[in-house]
């Protein structure tokens, strides 16, 4: 009998053979590894970040020799699928310190995080970092944030805003709806708009001298949609030399020394009073909203740049009288949150975005997510077919089986055969159906949706794709789109692309927990975001994405529209988009211009392009605009002997179940003014910069309208997807010159009396009447 020892020593042979084989291909790693030196891991602001949202890293290195490196951050989808963002490759000629910057997104929340830095051209692995949420020891931070949670951050310490440094992360309360990040090295700054993304608002005040790249990211931000906080006071000289000055649009034109700020108190909702002599900037604005003035000017004023806003402060908040101010915690907040009107936007943010839906949709864009999930060419079943099949299946192989065999047949012993003959004609059957009513193509839906800011020339794109697969696969996905202007093929651009994940709590949601490690099937982007490599879809399954774009392009629209504090318009456009704006209303104030469509002449109510149309020709109506976001109806019911009934106002409820994309748009750019969560029972966290309230309420008219010309392009697999089922909604901020004139002239009221009598008596009962429209 041989020896154990005789039958495992060709087994210890092999393994001492292989690892000599594998020993040598790791040593240069190891060598390089010693080559560079991470000097800090910075994620997000501070280490905080929202999830859903694009996220900065950054790296600060310092090499020992010429190197060529990149690195790549894994995080986890809404899906649960590990993705690979990697950076652009950063050439380091010499040794020295570097940084190197990079974007991803977390879709989940308590998402674990991997961070690899590599030899770009060999991409063996110099550094792994990793963090795990509640684990004892963590190399670096990235504490993930729900939509609805504010984050802020300041340039410098700022006093009023209580701010979070990462060494504080690990005793961080994560319960709270505000957070105030530090950056305290200018150097961190991303610089790429989108590294903004994560961010609700910017707060400067004393340190102007970001410039370059970063400055160029931090304006771009704004355009797309950003907001930025901008204090100058006594420091005004440093201010005007700064780079922030030459496109802000705010004019500074000097210095003036400010006693009375009652208007400022009254603007922080507070009665501590502001003691002492303040130095302000002399603020000038041409658009825009005055929310706080002094006995020389304005004080506090908020602006429109792009789609994005800038909210401009002339005093300092670092400096007397408001440092030793009672008040300053009120008004910081206040200045900070992008909406006016209330200072308690952010606890009610909170409390919406952990509510519990019953319908199991809690935001404007899971309506819209839904209604992108609606394939028309794959017909299923509902589930309750599904479930009386089954109940009649059950039924069949149970006691009707019994009954035939038992009772009629008297042969219990055919049920050998005929109980599998039912259960492989109902599997073949349920094989055959499945296979009829999900299909064996690929369908898509495209959604495209544009914005363009007609002051600035700025163009901000988001497009919807959903994949529907009809067999398990991994896709490579590249999106390339163009503005919405007469191009050609070779003017198209890459798009920003990414996943689309759910705004919620419920399964598929963002809002849930990772609850693991980056484990299971993993797909990459590749460096810039423009292509998915990989991308898994299970069979008869659906995978959505979400594109982001932005470019300049001015003079697509040109007009001279004026307007009234009555929301009334005059004045002409012309457009230069690629065709007609079909389905269009146009908002200004508290009045909203539709045309009067006739069904046989389509045409006639389209604006044309490259022509002049004016906002009060042929064919238009105005109407209140809530009236007509609410369909509100308002109704006169007569009273006997009495000159006038009473009118009664009935709102539309909601439809959140809808899949209308057209009216999801149009809800999600003017939920504010519609009422917001008080009437549609959604909120609008996720999509909030896509509201466009807030440009009405600085004095700008928005148009919204569906253009018939495709953006985008689908390369699948470098085949080109049909643009057939692809849609385009328009969007269009434009300036607005304000005049104090009336345009008509107030009716008579005894000839308004007289048609109330005339209108009764043909209808004694009631009469309805689109509430805010002309006839009412």
């Amino acid at each position: 009998m041989k020896s154990p020892l005789e039958f495992r020593s060709p087994l210890f042979h092999m393994l001492f053979f292989l690892l000599l084989q594998v020993q040598p291909l790791r040593l240069p790693a190891a060598e390089q590894s010693e080559s560079v030196a991470v000097e800090q891991v910075q994620v997000g602001f501070g280490g905080l970040y929202k999830v859903g949202r694009w996220v900065p890293v950054t790296l600060n290195v310092t090499t020992t020799e010429a190197i060529d490196l990149q690195f790549t951050i894994t995080a986890i989808s809404p899906d649960g699928n590990p993705t690979e963002a990697p950076s652009q490759v950063y050439s380091c000629p010499q040794p020295g310190p570097y940084q190197l910057q990079s974007l991803f997104k977390a879709g989940l929340m308590d998402c674990p995080l991997k961070i690899r830095l590599r030899e770009s051209e060999t991409q063996s692995i110099l550094k792994e970092f990793t963090y795990t949420p509640r684990a004892a020891q963590n190399q670096f931070t990235g504490i993930g944030l729900e939509q609805s949670v504010e984050l802020w951050a300041t340039i410098g310490k700022i006093s009023g805003y209580q701010t979070v440094v990462e060494e504080d992360l690990e005793t961080l309360n994560q319960n709270l709806n505000r957070y105030t990040s530090l950056i305290s090295d200018q150097k961190l700054l991303p610089e790429n708009a989108y590294g903004y993304d994560t961010l609700d608002t910017l707060i400067v005040d004393g340190d102007y001298s970001v410039s370059g790249a970063k400055n160029r990211a931090i304006r771009d931000w704004v355009a797309n949609g950003g907001h930025l906080v901008m204090c100058v006071g006594n420091q005004l000289e440093d201010y005007q030399k700064s780079e922030f000055a030459r496109w802000i649009p705010v004019k500074t034109p000097g210095t003036s020394r400010v006693r009375e700020m009652s208007s400022l108190e009254l603007f922080a909702a507070v009665r501590s009073r502001i003691r002492g002599v303040a130095t302000a900037a002399r603020i000038e604005i041409e658009t825009g909203e005055v929310l706080a003035t002094s006995l020389d000017g304005p004080l506090l004023v908020r602006v429109p740049y792009g789609l994005g806003m800038v909210t401009f402060l002339g005093l300092d908040l670092n400096t007397s009288p408001l440092l030793g101010w009672e008040g300053l915690k009120n008004l910081c907040p206040k200045l900070a949150y992008r909406r006016i009107q209330s200072g308690g936007t952010g606890q009610k943010n909170m409390e919406l975005g952990k509510r519990i839906s019953q319908t199991g949709i809690s935001e404007l864009e899971t309506q819209m997510f839904h209604s992108q999930q609606n394939f028309l060419q794959v017909q299923r079943v509902s589930h309750w077919w599904v479930m009386g099949l089954i109940l009649v299946y059950l039924l069949i192989i149970g006691p009707l089986d019994y009954v035939v065999v038992h009772r009629l047949l008297k042969k219990p012993h055919i049920t050998w055969f005929t109980f599998p003959t039912m259960v492989i004609l109902a599997a073949g059957w349920g094989v055959l159906t499945a296979q009829q009513s999900n299909g064996n193509q690929l369908h898509t839906t495209q959604l495209n949706v544009a914005d363009y800011d007609a002051t600035t020339g700025q163009l901000r794109g988001r497009f919807y794709l959903n994949l529907y697969s009809p067999e398990t696969r991994r896709y490579q996905v590249k999106v390339m789109s163009q503005i919405p202007a007469p191009t050609t093929t070779s003017d198209t651009f890459p798009t920003h692309l990414c996943w689309n994940g759910l705004p919620e709590n419920t399964f598929a949601g963002m809002y849930r927990s990772a609850e693991g490690t980056i484990t299971g099937p993993a797909y990459q982007f590749t460096p810039d975001s423009s292509e998915i490599e990989n991308l898994p879809v299970l069979k008869w399954g659906t995978k959505s994405l979400l594109g982001d774009w932005s470019q300049q392009q001015p003079d697509l629209l040109a007009s001279d529209l004026t307007g009234t504090s009555l929301g009334q318009l005059s004045g002409k456009l012309t457009h230069h988009f690629s065709g007609p704006l079909k389905e269009w209303v146009l908002a200004y104030g508290n009045r909203i211009y539709l045309p009067l469509v006739n069904p046989e002449q389509l045409e006639a109510s389209y604006i044309p392009a490259n022509q002049s149309w004016d906002i009060n020709g042929p064919g238009i109506e105005s109407r209140n605009i809530k009236g007509y976001l609410t369909r509100s109806v308002s109704r006169r019911i007569a009273a006997r002997g009495a000159n006038a009934g009473n009118v009664v106002t009935e709102q539309t409820d909601y439809n959140a179940f809808s899949k209308n994309a057209y009216e999801i748009l149009k809800m999600l750019t003017f939920h504010e003014t519609a009422g917001g969560f008080g009437y549609t029972g959604l909120s609008n966290i996720a999509a909030e910069q896509l509201d466009l309230t807030e440009q009405l309420r600085l004095g700008r008219a928005v148009l919204f309208a569906r253009l018939g010309t495709p953006l985008s392009q689908v390369q699948l697999d470098d085949e080109s997807l049909s643009q057939d089922q692809q849609d385009t909604y328009l969007r269009v901020v434009i300036p607005v010159k304000r005049s104090n004139e009336i345009q008509y002239e107030l009716p008579s009221l005894e000839e308004d009396d007289k048609k109330e009598k005339e209108k009764a008596e043909e209808s004694p009962n009631q009469q309805d009447t689109p509430s805010g429209s002309e006839k009412e």
